[in-house]
């Protein structure tokens, strides 16, 4: 009867209660790594359980536990035996056998490494040592790129961004043009442009980087950065790139950007463009800024139905006051007294010039 349903030892799984009691223990003190390969281990029947060596460390016996960590790593040469000693020697501050197993884990993982890093680093906190110790791999090299990042150590974290240049692996481009974003935010251009340049992006036409739209904007670091239109659109195809604007295109918006650190002194900025549709007065305009405050803007561009392939060049000179890094930018300001009207611009170099 179900009043009289008694409990069994084991849940449906065919685990004891016990066994059910120690892996939700593992994942309150080691998280879902130790959790996954935890269940591996249980799932073996295997007898280096973590939970002894916890037991023992809690009441007191610390040479019981560290004889135990041992034992496991020796029985089981999985993660989790090297995970677990790898904690009981942090405790311990037993540094030598700390970075053994630290080490040895690091080489068994395929999960995040961020647990492992976040305990070295607490052992050693300079990166690069810490690493050294681990077994510098890509891998670990990326994990510490991102610890480092969200904890806003820039100079470490560019000195493990020049070991992963360094290695010249593809996968790692995307993460290395983000870490010059996040550089460019954090205020540090001097570093951003190190990485950049290491990556080998750093193409510079006519004093700015991709300047003949060669290669498709990357919108990262020093390259353009490409907005289209909202209603609008964009389009590159080698060395030309198209802005699309309609009737419902707003009074004001940015369809290009790129970030140029300049020196104080006059600048000529050429450029070639055509225009399709546009009223005479298009709205478009280069501006130039640093920060929040816009220091220069150019005429509104007239309309111009000439071939790009007529090579006729516009030019815009300014004066830069104050060294530092700026926001040059393509944008559609509406002029007072026009409507939108439905057209396209169409851009096929632009080149920068310090006179």
């Amino acid at each position: 009867m179900a009043g009289n349903r008694r409990v069994s030892v084991a849940d449906g799984c065919g685990r004891s209660l016990a066994e059910v009691s120690r892996q939700r223990e593992l994942l309150r003190i080691f998280g879902q790594t130790g959790a996954r390969a935890g269940r591996k281990l249980f799932a073996r029947g295997g007898a280096a359980e973590p939970a002894r060596q916890l037991e023992a460390e809690r009441t007191g016996h610390a040479d019981e536990a560290t004889l135990s960590v041992l034992e496991a790593e020796r029985v089981d040469r999985q993660y989790l035996p090297a995970w677990t000693a790898a904690n009981v020697f942090f405790r311990q501050s037993n540094d030598v056998q700390f970075w053994r197993a630290a080490a040895r884990a690091a080489a068994m993982s395929y999960d995040d490494p961020a647990p492992l890093i976040d305990l070295a680093d607490h052992r050693e906190a300079r990166a690069l040592n810490a690493l050294d110790q681990l077994g510098d791999t890509p891998r670990l090299e990326r994990g510490y790129l991102h610890f480092l990042i969200r904890a806003g150590r820039w100079e470490e974290a560019q000195e493990i961004a020049a070991r992963l240049t360094r290695r010249r692996e593809a996968q790692d481009t995307e993460l290395l043009m983000s870490f010059t974003d996040r550089l460019i935010a954090a205020g540090k251009t001097e570093a951003a442009l190190a990485v950049w340049n290491d990556l080998e992006r750093s193409r510079r036409v006519m004093g700015l980087t991709n300047g003949d739209f060669a290669s498709q904007p990357s919108g990262h670091g020093f390259d353009w950065r490409v907005t289209a239109p909202p209603s609008g659109s964009a389009r590159w195809e080698p060395a030309r790139l198209r802005f699309w604007l309609t009737g419902s295109t707003p009074d004001a918006c940015v369809l290009l950007g790129q970030w140029v650190p300049l020196a104080g002194g006059q600048y000529r900025l050429q450029f070639g463009y055509r225009t399709e549709g546009l009223a005479q007065e298009t709205g478009l305009r280069w501006t130039l800024a640093r920060e929040t405050r816009e220091e220069a803007a150019s005429p509104v561009l007239a309309r111009s139905p000439e071939p790009l392939s007529h090579g006729h060049k516009t030019e815009w000179n300014f004066k830069v006051v104050k060294a530092g890094l700026f926001r040059l930018q393509l944008v559609y300001v509406r002029v007072p007294g026009t409507t939108h009207t439905e057209g396209r611009a169409e851009f096929g170099s632009v080149g920068l010039e310090r006179l």
